[in-house]
């Protein structure tokens, strides 16, 4: 029993040097694990987006996508109701001025029209009518003045006669005439200044007559020429050189006074409209340098407008275009804008880092020299452009930084680069 009693403390003495000896290397391997946790981390370097840091003149430029837009856009729009009656040009189609685009047909309204070019012939017969009447009734009244003129002379030569023989002592002829004789010349004179007067009032009156005859006969050719307007408008006609955008008619189809028939663009006049995001709209000024990227080529122009709106978190610009424009471009065809706003010389720059704002203090990671690890650091950042951004502390020409998203891995101050 003492032998066999032995043995049982000598092997539960084995066993816990052996238990003593697994916790001393676990514990020194957790805190060789805790004291290079910063490189546990590892990151594939296909997986990473990086840039070098540069130094000259950085350009400043906002970008924004958009479309581009006819400058001249016209809706034709009837004025008379009628029934689509023939289409000959669908959207798509290129016009000239004068182009027939579509017939509308209106029965009444031609019908209309025949009976106001009768009535225009009635009243233009009438008129002269009455214009030959108001001429036979001056003409008359122009005779009444000769009339009584000649009797005036007719008088005046009696009373001279008489004169002159009483003036000789002659006594041939009596008092009593004499003094009639003078009576006649002072009526004659009295009735030629009437009928003088009656004449020129029929001219001031026949002068006024033929007035209103003519307002009357004006006011009939204006309508007439307004339904003849209104005729000749059922045949729709282009009103410029374009490009049929939109053509809602169909073969049948009633339409009312004002009704949308067609919609014209110009062909060589476009401006493009971009939408700038809102907290980049700040630095955009009228009259600033903007190119256009179609996907094909690149059209230069300027800022024309800026919307002072803002709609779903952005501003849209209007940009006139300068040149020649490219063959590709058609309406609401797909661009790209890219504004200029400044131009920094001699300065630091970089890649922008995702998720980086301008004027603002950032930890990047800094590649060391080999390419193996990359250290966070605090960089002072300045101003920002579409794809770059300004240094103003922390990085040194030629050194790179990681830029694409290091959100993963942004507790570790140090990460190794596989």
């Amino acid at each position: 029993m003492d032998i066999v009693r032995a043995r049982e403390k000598k092997i539960i003495g084995s066993k816990l040097r052996w238990v003593i000896g697994g916790v001393i290397a676990v514990s020194l391997i957790s805190a060789l694990g805790f004291s290079r946790s910063d490189l546990s981390y590892r990151v594939n370097q296909n997986s990473l987006l990086t840039a070098q840091v540069q130094r000259g003149e950085m350009m400043v430029t906002v970008r924004g996508t958009g479309v581009l837009v006819p400058e001249d856009i016209r809706w034709i729009a009837t004025d008379v109701e009628g029934r689509v009656e023939r289409i000959l040009i669908k959207a798509g189609a290129q016009v000239k001025m004068g182009d027939l685009l579509l017939e509308l047909s209106n029965p009444q309204l031609v019908q209309r029209l025949e009976e106001t070019k009768w009535e225009l012939e009635a009243l233009e017969a009438e008129t002269k009518a009455q214009d030959v009447e108001m001429e036979s009734e001056l003409l008359d009244r122009q005779a009444a003045v000769v009339i009584e003129k000649l009797n005036h002379e007719r008088a005046m030569l009696t009373l001279k006669a008489h004169d002159q023989l009483f003036a000789q002592g002659v006594v041939a002829v009596s008092k009593i005439a004499h003094a009639e004789i003078k009576i006649d010349v002072n009526q004659y004179e009295q009735r030629w200044k009437l009928e003088t007067k009656r004449l020129h009032k029929r001219e001031v009156n026949l002068a006024a007559q033929r007035l209103a005859y003519e307002a009357r006969l004006n006011r009939m050719r204006r309508i007439l020429q307004r339904v003849q307007d209104q005729v000749d408008n059922l045949k729709v006609k282009a009103t410029m050189d374009s490009l049929v955008q939109e053509m809602p008619m169909e073969l049948g189809q009633q339409v009312s006074s004002g009704t949308n028939l067609a919609k014209l663009a110009r062909r060589d006049q476009y401006i493009a409209e971009i939408r700038i995001p809102e907290n980049q709209i700040k630095d955009v000024r009228l009259g600033q340098k903007v190119t256009i990227d179609t996907c094909n080529n690149k059209i230069a122009g300027t800022v024309q407008r800026i919307d002072p709106a803002v709609i779903n978190s952005s501003v849209q610009v209007d940009v006139a275009l300068i040149g020649d424009l490219p063959t590709e471009v058609r309406p609401d065809l797909t661009i790209d804008g890219v504004i200029e706003i400044d131009r920094i010389a001699d300065t630091l720059y970089v890649k922008r880092p995702i998720f980086i704002k301008s004027y603002s203090e950032a930890d990047v990671y800094v590649i060391d020299e080999n390419g193996e690890y990359a250290n966070k650091k605090s960089i002072k950042f300045g101003q920002m452009s579409t794809r770059y951004i300004q240094i103003q502390e922390g990085l040194a020409m030629g050194e790179s930084i990681i830029v694409s998203d290091a959100s993963s891995w942004e507790k570790h101050s140090q990460i190794k680069i596989n």
